[in-house]
């Protein structure tokens, strides 16, 4: 009976991915301000895809445009990029994070340390 009331009133949505979750790697960032924007640059292209999952924020809450998003890089072709993150701010200086990730002949992506 509990199990009933379990899946009645505590429904979860569950994500379907169009990729393999196992394989990708997943890059959880900051929340965006309002008036702010987050964009993704690939060197070399080509090598990965990313699919980003955002969590929103309800009607500009806080004064963010987000609460921040799960974002996932999916592996093309085997090989490295480097992935440059930048964080655009209204009233600040950009703030930049860069990584390396790595694709296995398997397409599993790894971030290089």
């Amino acid at each position: 009976m509990a199990e009933f009331f379990r899946s009645l009133f505590c429904r979860h949505q569950k994500i379907e991915f169009p990729f393999d979750t196992e394989k990708a790697y997943r890059y959880s960032r900051q929340g965006v301000i309002a008036g702010g924007s987050f964009r993704l640059a690939f060197n070399p292209e080509g090598v990965v895809e990313y699919y980003s999952y955002v969590k929103p924020a309800a009607d500009n809450e806080c004064g963010m445009k987000d609460k921040g998003a799960d974002v996932y890089f999916v592996g093309l072709k085997k090989g490295r990029t480097e992935v440059t993150a930048t964080f655009k701010y209204p009233t600040c200086e950009d703030e930049i994070y860069a990584f390396t990730l790595d694709v296995a002949e398997d397409l599993s992506v790894t971030k290089v340390d």
